[in-house]
């Protein structure tokens, strides 16, 4: 069989790339090299998806984001995919601004009528007023709030905070249900679109060996040599008429590996700078969490620590924004999680430890666990999605740490304005394909229960076996608190 595409990567993106290639009614299949899907930077995110603020007026970024956020609440609604819709708080606090603090009776004079804050020129609070006016540009109905308005909505935060603008368009989600409901409706379309043949649209543990592939020009086909992890293991070609290179933080390794196989691909002009993101998660005491995320002012460099609670009702705190060469150190540093615990502590007014270990002098017996997630973060500013169009490859790079909040935009971009101009395909099979409703993930109750009863970290949906690879979802699966204790 000749495919139309080959997506490499098995992340939100390229499940999302997968799902939008299938209902465009292109023969698709995804590779992965890990034995489960999920398995790198979106398996160890935050949840939150955002409506793309931060990123640069006028990015392929912010549009895709945008994109994605005006469906995505639809995408829950149809996959059974668990939400909340809370907004965020983008919070000013003293630490982040060391002059011209206000006193508290200042901040009195400051309420106009209707609660809301009211900035002085020079004064800290110009620092809201400019996140105010981009989220406005972004197309948020951004408003913004005095300390008081922020302490009514969440009472668990420290008096402390000087005001916020209140994002309304950012919604916390099931960080690996998301995902796994777009590789569900892949492989249910997959089924539809291969032409009857059993093929599985999703293939995991196979490796991609790009310097023993080749293209050929004339007839405009690739010759894509995998192989599975397993030693010993026969080398598997695949023919396809175009490759998407989806594989995070080495996609500029990929392009650059496909470059020194095809001179039409050119070597990539980006170059990966990994930034590790560490998390530190709480059991959160009864009633006592944000249901907002709970954001810093952003800067150019980073959105900063968030504290916010999951749909399990834990607390997160996290992610760092550490530049490192090492594109897979995830190991926990004991001086960032002192540095998370810190910052807890100040943001809810209240101690809060770093260590696990009881003998431990910042020991906290209510850590539920932490992790360290690797974002592919590039030496550009924005997204790096490039199409070679002599060599029918598509990189798409760059995505840093919105990839769960642009999943769905990522997808169509690259299908409808990238895929689409170097295959064709069957308007046919295309309608039809589009128009099958998907079938809706279990509810989560049933498979805690099956997680529980299987005891090796996996379930199973529509016959296929997926590992819980993202710690948020574990970690409230093994406790069965918030939406796993009654599966609402």
């Amino acid at each position: 069989m000749i495919y139309d595409t080959v997506i490499i990567g098995g992340g939100v993106v390229g499940l999302s790339i997968l799902r939008s290639s299938l209902q465009a009614g292109y023969n698709a299949i995804l590779l992965e090299r890990n034995p489960h899907l999920c398995n790198e930077a979106s398996g160890r995110n935050s949840g939150v998806i955002c409506t793309g603020v931060d990123a640069p007026s006028g990015s392929l970024e912010r549009a895709l984001i945008r994109d994605s956020i005006s469906r995505v609440r639809e995408f829950c609604a149809e996959h059974n995919v668990p939400m909340r819709e809370c907004g965020s708080l983008v919070c000013l606090w003293p630490w982040d601004e060391h002059d011209n603090i206000i006193t508290d009776d200042e901040d009195e004079k400051k309420i106009d009528d209707d609660n809301t804050l009211v900035t002085k020129p020079g004064s800290p609070d110009d620092k809201l007023e400019r996140v105010l006016q981009e989220s406005l540009i972004a197309g948020d109905n951004a408003t913004l709030l005095s300390s008081k308005s922020v302490l009514n909505l969440e009472p668990s935060l420290s008096s402390h905070c000087r005001g916020a603008v209140h994002i309304p368009g950012e919604i916390v989600v099931d960080p690996w249900l998301f995902p796994l409901a777009l590789a569900t409706h892949a492989r249910e379309l997959g089924k539809q679109s291969i032409h009857g043949q059993n093929i599985d649209v999703i293939q995991t543990g196979r490796e991609v060996v790009m310097d023993s592939s080749s293209f050929n020009t004339e007839e405009g086909i690739w010759n894509l040599v995998t192989r599975r992890c397993e030693k010993d293991s026969e080398d598997v070609v695949f023919q396809t008429k175009s490759i998407i290179n989806s594989v995070g933080v080495n996609s500029d390794l990929m392009q650059k590996s496909a470059s020194s196989v095809v001179r039409n691909i050119n070597p990539p002009t980006f170059a990966a700078r990994p930034r590790r993101g560490q998390y530190i998660v709480y059991s959160a005491p009864q009633n006592e969490f944000p249901t907002r995320p709970i954001q810093p002012v952003p800067t150019d460099r980073t959105k900063g620590i968030f504290v916010y609670s999951t749909l399990y009702n834990q607390i997160v705190v996290g992610p760092t924004a550490k530049d490192q060469s090492s594109r897979t150190d995830d190991e926990i540093e004991r001086s960032v999680a002192k540095e998370l615990a810190a910052h807890a502590t100040r943001v809810f007014d209240r101690t809060m430890g770093s260590s696990i270990i009881q003998s431990d002098t910042d020991f906290d017996p209510t850590i539920v666990g932490e992790y360290v997630g690797i974002r592919p973060g590039t030496s550009k500013r924005d997204y790096q999605i490039q199409l070679h169009c002599h060599a029918n490859f598509i990189t798409v790079g760059g995505i840093r740490s919105t990839g769960l909040s642009a999943s769905l935009g990522i997808g169509r971009h690259v299908v409808q304005s990238l895929l689409c101009s170097i295959v064709s395909r069957s308007e046919k099979e295309s309608t039809s394909v589009q128009q099958a409703s998907p079938t809706p993930l279990p509810d989560v109750e049933s498979l805690v229960e099956q997680y529980h009863s299987r005891g090796d970290g996996t379930v199973n949906v529509a016959g296929h076996d997926y590992r819980v690879t993202h710690p948020l979802t574990r970690m409230g699966w093994d406790a069965r608190t918030g939406i796993a204790s009654s599966g609402k």
